[in-house]
């Protein structure tokens, strides 16, 4: 049961891992090895490597992510199979406690009355997998704003028909396919269109760990400029492998205007720093925002602004692998058997918004987001109710020490920004200050 006294439908998590990256969190050291022969799926394998071929022998780190995860037939999230990764070795917030979602409807419940409690009230939430947070969301609107539940509409946005179908199928049997549909994706990243735009809504629009897996191009500096970082194919005497050469940026954008963007936002590069930096995350976050006709657009990933990311360790990258409870920095073996993630840059994210007439209602981090929304009070309220076993209790405790926790999850930040709605007072999970960034 839920904490609202529904029963759950069968939801399997899909998206079970919480990537955090493992110099953040000390999941797994750093370049720790995943103990296999770096083998990928040999379809995939394949379909890289005639990418490489037909682009004139190397491609750009983006364009071999994009077909590691988002390849039609192959791509880890696309594949028929359920890969390892995200399929059960670890866990979104989502899926640590539905506690998190019925917080989280809090959150959307005080959106709506900003709103000025329209009619029908939309929530769009990409990147929605077979729908657990969906339900939990609904579930805590069902309690606590049952006006706002009557009146709600909840789109999923997900590029895996396979997940989508599930998701519909089980909202069906808990009696919600009347107010669960699914908004077709007018194109995948492999397509070079991160998401695409969406009929205009009027809501909130809802992004948990999705920036993180859009594609990412790989910087290094070199004589004061950046030079890319590219993927090749090579034969050794261990056999055929992927591996990396350094040419001029594929695209302008990745030149002196990047540059000069990171300089104003204080970011000081040397010699040899490495940059990964996703201008397909920015431009799906601009499609987010003309998904906006009126409402708040709230995003919660892994990331840092600008000036926080660039610097320190980081400055080595942060594109990670995820397979079978490990954490590597072998992003080229493994193709399509391993999560790919890299951390999100919310500067950039939130001038995207902006320039599609996004406002930015604040910037926090997840303890802090959740904190503000009483994540607390599920806690007294169940520890209140005499049907809660002492082992029911001390998991809740633990999921949400783990949701909030400034090592680990709760370092996750969470940004908001809104079209044509009053931003001021602070939104309740806004309202309690974040540690210092």
């Amino acid at each position: 049961m839920d904490d609202a006294g529904r029963q759950r439908p069968e939801i399997t998590p899909d998206r079970g891992d919480s990537r955090t990256p493992a110099e953040d969190v000390g999941r797994a050291p750093r370049g720790g090895r995943v103990p296999d022969d770096g083998s990928g799926d040999p379809a995939l394998v394949e379909a890289v490597t005639e990418a490489i071929a037909s682009a004139g022998g190397r491609i750009t780190f983006a364009r071999f992510m994009d077909l590691a995860l988002y390849h039609p037939e192959h791509g880890y999230y696309l594949a028929a199979e359920r890969r390892p990764g995200r399929g059960g070795d670890f866990l979104t917030a989502p899926e640590a406690s539905p506690l998190f979602g019925l917080a989280l409807a809090r959150q959307v419940a005080e959106c709506w009355e900003r709103l000025g409690r329209p009619e029908p009230f939309v929530v769009r939430e990409y990147g929605a997998g077979v729908g657990g947070l969906a339900y939990d969301i609904i579930a805590g609107l069902s309690d606590e704003a049952p006006a706002a539940a009557a009146v709600l509409r909840y789109r999923l946005v997900e590029p895996n028909r396979r997940r989508v179908e599930q998701a519909l199928a089980a909202m069906a049997e808990v009696g919600l396919g009347d107010i669960v549909s699914a908004e077709a994706v007018p194109g995948t990243p492999s397509e070079g269109v991160p998401g695409g735009d969406l009929e205009p809504i009027v809501g909130v629009a809802l992004a948990n760990e999705v920036a993180d897996a859009l594609p990412v191009h790989r910087l290094v500096v070199r004589g004061g400029a950046f030079r890319e970082r590219y993927v090749v194919r090579r034969d050794g005497p261990g056999g055929a492998r992927f591996g990396e050469e350094e040419g001029e940026p594929s695209s302008p954008e990745l030149g002196p205007a990047l540059w000069d963007r990171l300089a104003a936002e204080g970011v000081i590069l040397a010699e040899g720093d490495r940059v990964d930096t996703s201008p397909a995350s920015a431009d799906w976050f601009a499609a987010v925002g003309r998904g906006l006709a009126r409402g708040f657009a709230i995003v919660l990933d892994y990331g840092y602004a600008a000036a926080e990311l660039y610097r320190d360790h980081r400055l080595q990258g942060t594109v990670r692998a995820h397979l079978a409870h490990t954490v590597n920095d072998e992003p080229l073996l493994r193709v399509g058997r391993q999560d790919l993630t890299a951390h999100v840059d919310f500067t950039a994210l939130q001038r995207a918004g902006e320039t599609v007439g996004l406002r930015a209602a604040g910037l926090t981090t997840q303890g802090a987001f959740l904190t503000g929304l009483g994540l607390g009070d599920f806690l007294v309220r169940m520890q209140a109710d005499p049907s809660t076993t002492p082992a029911e209790y001390y998991a809740a405790q633990a999921a949400v020490l783990r949701l909030i926790d400034p090592g680990g999850m709760g370092r996750f930040r969470v940004l908001i920004m809104g079209r044509d709605v009053p931003l001021g007072p602070p939104l309740r999970g806004l309202s309690v200050p974040p540690p210092a960034f």
